[in-house]
């Protein structure tokens, strides 16, 4: 699998790497420690992003994303943390300009596409498959890397926290803790500090929660209309699952948000008795045994009975 890639990679010069659309903690991590390491490889490499969270600033390099491609043609893109190419952030046209295509990716349920697939459905996040596809081509991973590589691991795993978390995942944090990544300041900067109209949302998110099963259940809606409210962009509208999860007795959270363009992105979250991605599979969306969602593009109360309905024979 390895080999392959890297044959791909050695025969390209001109290079573009893409996460998913609305980019979370691994998709920026995976696509900017890929670009960095081609870089360091001597090759023209970029980051295709239309926009991310504030709370990512911070990390070296982030505001040099482009948000299209600027050649009628280039050799090879490299697709991250993406289980399907029709979520990936950059036009079709310029996905279609590409010679070549890497796709790398670590989803339970996912639609291979591209000329090579680096697909490792066991590891929790891209992330983990870009380190170890950089130690296999023998690429030097530097602090810069090394920091965009742990930022994907570490948010994609809540800090390790998560049941996905794998003994291969926590060798390659050690690895990179010990070539002097700040582990402590990335931690600070995503866990610990909060914009206040976050604060806020999470508690509009909490005051709207509703319960179902005896408590298995938890549900919460807020509306786009609320989100701009409050000044929360778009990006910034995330994890509210993870503090509908932590009332004793909970087996499943789950966080509707409306979105600017009128549907409602589900988010759902498990203790590990129920496989929350078959139950998004279910409504054409996907993701993990312990997370994961889908868009709701139909009426939302009926859309809603019909997944509380669903949880139910599964709690």
């Amino acid at each position: 699998m390895f080999n392959e890639a890297k044959k791909l990679i050695d025969k390209s010069n001109n290079i573009y790497v893409v996460g998913h659309i609305g980019p979370d903690g691994d998709s920026i991590g995976a696509a900017f420690g890929m670009c960095l390491a081609l870089r360091k490889m001597g090759k023209n490499a970029n980051v295709i992003m239309q926009q991310c969270s504030d709370s990512f600033k911070f990390l070296p390099y982030i505001n040099e994303a482009k948000k299209n491609v600027e050649e009628e043609s280039y050799d090879l893109l490299v697709c991250v943390d993406s289980s399907s190419n029709d979520r990936l952030d950059m036009l079709k046209e310029d996905y279609d300009k590409a010679k070549s295509i890497l796709m790398i990716d670590h989803h339970k349920k996912v639609n291979p596409y591209g000329d090579v697939n680096c697909i490792v459905e066991d590891l929790p996040a891209a992330s983990e498959i870009v380190y170890d596809l950089l130690r296999a081509m023998e690429i030097e991973i530097d602090k810069d890397i090394g920091t965009y590589i742990y930022t994907g691991i570490m948010t994609d795993t809540g800090s390790f926290n998560y049941a996905s978390t794998k003994p291969s995942t926590l060798i390659a944090a050690a690895y990179l803790v010990e070539i002097g990544v700040d582990f402590g300041s990335i931690c600070d900067k995503l866990n610990h500090t909060l914009k206040e109209p976050k604060l806020k949302l999470i508690a509009k998110a909490i005051d709207n929660m509703e319960v179902y099963y005896g408590g298995k259940l938890r549900y919460s809606y807020v509306s786009y209309e609320d989100i701009n409210r409050l000044g929360v962009e778009e990006e910034d509208a995330e994890g509210m699952t993870n503090y509908l999860r932590m009332p004793e007795g909970t087996e499943i959270s789950v966080y509707v948000r409306g979105k600017s363009d009128g549907t409602n992105k589900v988010s759902m979250r498990s203790g590990g008795n129920v496989d929350v991605s078959k139950i998004a599979i279910h409504f054409g969306g996907g993701g993990h045994v312990r997370a994961a969602g889908y868009t709701m593009r139909d009426d939302l109360e009926i859309e809603k009975q019909k997944l509380i309905e669903i949880i139910g024979g599964r709690v």
